[in-house]
């Protein structure tokens, strides 16, 4: 357990150096599960690299996640953005220690101004077996929700969290399916 908090330090930490300013911490928890992301953005480009972690206490299983997203540099439309990328997820579960793939996907987030700070968010990642290794065949991660302002940089949100995982020797091993809370704060 110690091993795989110095990980997750590391990790953040050194998508924190590759930033030169600015970035957001998304947080959430459910009755059996937590999951942390950082998200640093480039200053004055388009690139978002994303680091995270996620354990669910019900099956012992976890993951390490770090990703890439290409998103509009301009920004013309602040009620609407996403961007497009890749994220490397490594799993551990009940069927095997470690299996790493790549996922092709992106995220949206749409909060429109005359909400009142009512949004809405989402990502998909999508690693099919010619992105998965070992005895993984497909992994895929799904995030919906909806946010509320709190404060300019900070939003609370309510939403559902589906990671899973099959293998060679069974079918749909379940890293966490979820309904979770919690708030992304950016700096």
């Amino acid at each position: 357990m110690l091993l795989k908090k110095v990980i997750v330090s590391g990790v953040i930490l050194a998508s924190s150096i590759v930033a030169n300013a600015g970035g957001a911490i998304d947080f959430s928890l459910a009755d059996d599960s937590i999951r942390i992301e950082h998200d640093a953005v480039l200053v004055g480009t388009g690139a978002h690299f994303t680091t995270g972690y996620l354990y669910n206490e019900a099956n012992s299983s976890w993951g390490l996640t770090a990703g890439f997203n290409a998103v509009d540099a301009s920004m013309a439309n602040q009620d609407l953005i996403g961007g497009v990328g890749f994220k490397a997820i490594l799993i551990s579960s009940e069927v095997d220690d470690f299996a790493l793939a790549t996922g092709v996907g992106g995220f949206i987030r749409y909060q429109p101004y005359v909400l009142n700070g009512l949004g809405i968010e989402g990502d998909a990642y999508v690693a099919p077996s010619i992105l998965s290794f070992g005895e993984l065949n497909y992994v895929h991660e799904l995030l919906a929700r909806v946010t509320y302002q709190v404060l300019p940089q900070a939003r609370i949100f309510v939403g559902y969290y589906d990671v899973r995982g099959n293998y060679n020797a069974r079918n749909n091993v379940e890293i966490d399916s979820t309904f979770h809370v919690g708030f992304r704060m950016a700096y």
